[in-house]
């Protein structure tokens, strides 16, 4: 069957769609400062990660915080302590292939964590009284609105149910069961 323009239809969706993505991987050295003078570091964990994020112009902005964890000794390596800080941070993701069609009102912000933020290394300083943790983080963003699709659409051909029941029928009788 062809059709010709005459015959296409054009129809408007409202949908919820991805309007916009980003992601971004970083590395922060944040500054702990122990209750005691730290001497070597035996170790050191990253817990307890929220966020919360929204849309800035052109760009997601989000903002976390997150409990970092630091056993170490101490007074000549005779005393262990874990150092606990709870840090906090701001990203802003960009955007790519953000739509500004979408409704504004509509919007929302998804926030995946693609990497949760792990201590890479931890060091006491020069001065030896703080210890300087580095941190990585992935997150991905998608921000999702609602908004217009445009489909062709054209007149489908009429049948008649005893058309459909026949070729039912049919079928039916192509199907062997077997016991």
């Amino acid at each position: 069957m062809v059709l010709s323009n005459k015959d296409l239809n054009y129809r408007e969706i409202m949908a919820h769609a991805v309007c916009g993505r980003g992601s971004k991987y970083s590395q922060t050295t944040y500054t702990i400062r122990p209750a005691n003078r730290p001497t070597t570091i035996g170790g050191c964990w990253v817990m307890n990660h929220s966020y919360e994020a929204e849309l800035v112009g052109d760009y997601v902005e989000v903002r976390g915080r997150f409990d970092v964890n630091v056993w170490y000794s101490y007074n000549g390596n005779s005393e262990t302590a874990v150092a606990k800080d709870t840090v906090s941070y701001v990203e802003q993701i960009a955007l790519r292939d953000l739509d500004l069609s979408a409704d504004r009102e509509t919007r929302e912000v998804e926030v995946r964590v693609l990497q949760n933020p792990n201590c890479l290394d931890a060091a006491v300083t020069g001065n030896g009284s703080e210890i300087l943790v580095r941190v990585e983080k992935e997150l991905g963003v998608e921000v999702i609105g609602r908004t217009k699709l445009c489909i062709v659409t054209c007149e489908a051909v009429e049948k008649k149910d005893d058309d459909f029941m026949e070729e039912e029928e049919d079928l039916l009788e192509e199907v062997d069961i077997e016991d």
